[in-house]
């Protein structure tokens, strides 16, 4: 006796149809079962029979996005080490400072953070602060978790404002938080302008956001072009210049900040982050030295 196909399923558009996987939403990273990271855009219908479909793109390659059937997107794949999802959430180990937050919210913020014209204050900078305190063994407490995460959500190049901005996105974007929390980290937010703690909970937080100018030399030089890169078009309306006087404008400008920064006593004033001084420096005097 042979069995026959089971039809496919019909859909007709009805809501229920949809996934009601609450990780399924957009800017959650997910990680395929063969290693590789994506991120899903959104949950849509496929135009011909109406089947749900999650839409997704590869972080290696963002300039293409990628459709499949939910059912697929979500099924259980064999491998020689068990059953495990085709895609499975990837939710940073890092955030778990966020906790308080949904995640929803959390997503909502880095999604403020991918302006195409960020090439600095981008995403990846606030990733990289979350990682360095979980690298370091520091703990955040929410209200330095909530400027870590909203230290930069408004940023304009040029632009006088952004952490006053940025500090009263906070009781907007991060709902059910206490309203001591979410001044205390307004105002740590506010003390990245000058870099200057007026409260013991910034200390940490200014490290943190300081910690690139103690990576490699090479490390350094790609973030301040990235910085240029940021302030091209600001800085080439402002001086009328172009090419290569352009770069040299920026270089005289950023090295004059540079040279300020390294005439404080330190530069990194918490004990978890005194291994940086010395390389920062170095960079500092590099670059001041050009």
């Amino acid at each position: 006796m042979t069995s026959t196909p089971a039809d496919p399923p019909r859909f007709q558009g009805d809501p229920d149809e949809l996934p009601r996987d609450t990780d399924l939403v957009p800017g959650m990273p997910y990680r395929h079962y063969k290693g590789g990271a994506y991120a899903v855009i959104g949950v849509g219908r496929f135009e011909a029979d109406l089947a749900p479909v999650v839409v997704y793109e590869a972080m290696r390659d963002r300039s293409l996005l990628w459709v499949r059937t939910a059912d697929v997107f979500s099924e259980p794949v064999a491998t020689p080490q068990g059953t495990v999802p085709r895609f499975a959430p990837d939710w940073p180990a890092a955030f778990a400072c966020l906790d308080f937050l949904p995640r929803r919210a959390v997503l909502d913020v880095l999604a403020l953070y991918d302006a195409p014209y960020r090439r600095y204050h981008d995403r990846r900078h606030v990733l990289e602060m979350f990682g360095q305190a979980q690298v370091r063994g520091v703990a955040l407490n929410p209200a330095q978790a909530l400027a870590v995460l909203f230290h930069d959500a408004v940023y304009v190049p040029g632009c006088e404002h952004n952490e006053a901005a940025s500090a009263a996105l906070i009781p907007t974007m991060a709902p059910g938080v206490d309203a001591a929390t979410v001044a205390l980290a307004a105002q740590i937010v506010l003390d990245t302008r000058t870099h200057e703690a007026t409260v013991a909970d910034s200390a940490l937080v200014l490290d943190l956001d300081l910690y690139r100018l103690a990576v490699p030399a090479e490390d350094f030089d790609a973030y301040s072009l990235a910085v240029f890169e940021e302030n091209r078009a600001l800085l080439a309306a402002r001086t009328g210049l172009s090419g290569d006087a352009l770069m040299q404008a920026f270089r005289e400008r950023r090295s004059a900040f540079l040279s300020t920064l390294a005439q404080r006593p330190r530069l990194f004033v918490t004990d978890a982050f005194a291994d940086c001084e010395a390389l920062a420096r170095a960079n500092l005097a590099r670059v001041a030295g050009d």
